[in-house]
């Protein structure tokens, strides 16, 4: 039967059985394969999606542990830490005077209440700095964020006054 058939028939026919068999085998192997690999290839993305989202988060955990140090620690009541002040106003004491302690001011948004208090003392240089150290270094209860030296004449008596102004604040975390 075949002999009857020419080789250019016999050429087609052969690509055309080659065809058909390459269709199937890329259909129940190869395919499978591209599709799998392209699964493979989409899980490794968001694995590394999901380790860069851990690295952030402990990121952003030691970025705040940081800040809550920078910051100060979170005070139970804004009336203690004025308190703590004074306390720490009458240990460091001195040659300074206290001239001024401002009620607490509160500084809200939709995470944190802030509270800052403003202390101003008068006295020398030096006393001055050695109570802004003992703030600085030994005060928990909130976090020196501003220190501002002035000069005020005293109109009658025409003698300068040196003066110092400190800038508490702390935070409380709103849930």
């Amino acid at each position: 039967m075949f002999e009857k058939i020419s080789y250019q028939k016999k050429l087609l026919i052969l690509v055309g059985i080659t065809i058909m068999l390459g269709y199937t085998a890329n259909k129940r192997s190869f395919a499978i394969t591209r599709e799998a690999r392209t699964v493979l290839l989409e899980s490794r993305e968001k694995l590394e999606k999901a380790t860069n989202s851990r690295q952030r988060i402990n990121g952003l955990t030691k970025e705040l542990a940081y800040l809550d140090e920078v910051i100060g620690k979170q005070a139970a009541n804004p009336d203690i830490v004025q308190q703590e002040i004074i306390n720490t106003f009458t240990k460091v004491g001195g040659q300074i005077e206290l001239v001024k302690l401002e009620e607490v001011h509160t500084a809200q948004d939709a995470y944190f209440k802030v509270y800052s208090n403003r202390l101003v003392l008068s006295g020398d240089y030096e006393s001055l700095i050695r109570a802004t150290y003992a703030y600085e270094k030994d005060f928990e209860y909130s976090r020196v964020v501003s220190c501002h030296f002035y000069v005020v004449k005293d109109p009658r008596t025409q003698r300068k006054k040196l003066y110092e102004q400190i800038i508490f604040q702390n935070y409380e975390k709103i849930h």
